[in-house]
């Protein structure tokens, strides 16, 4: 079943980090951005969660089929989707810590 193969691939990627710390420079924007990347406009989260649906063959399920690195209108995006609120693993989920209306962050 999808969320569960998207659960194993995310967790088979625990304990990645960035080379070096603090550079946003991890495998995953490598792949998003076709080359090696680094720097603060490069956050990963958004691109991490690409990556997972994409390796657990199920990309539609993140954007459309699309890319999407950008965690406000990937909200956007997911707002105008049919969500029954009974949320379950492997949902994408956004976090906001700023008490703003847009997502500062997202997660599997």
């Amino acid at each position: 079943m999808t969320p569960e193969i998207i659960l194993e691939t995310a967790r088979g990627e625990l304990g990645v980090k960035e080379s070096p710390p603090n550079s946003n420079r991890v495998k995953y924007n490598t792949a998003y951005y076709g080359r090696e990347v680094s720097g603060s406009n490069y956050a990963w989260c958004a691109v991490f969660v690409w990556w997972c649906f994409r390796a657990a063959e199920a990309s539609e399920l993140y954007y459309g089929g699309g890319k999407n690195a950008n965690c406000p209108s990937l909200l956007n995006f997911h707002r105008q989707q049919k969500v029954s609120g009974d949320y379950r693993p492997g949902d994408v989920i956004f976090f906001n810590f700023s008490g703003k209306k847009n997502a500062a962050h997202v997660g599997i």
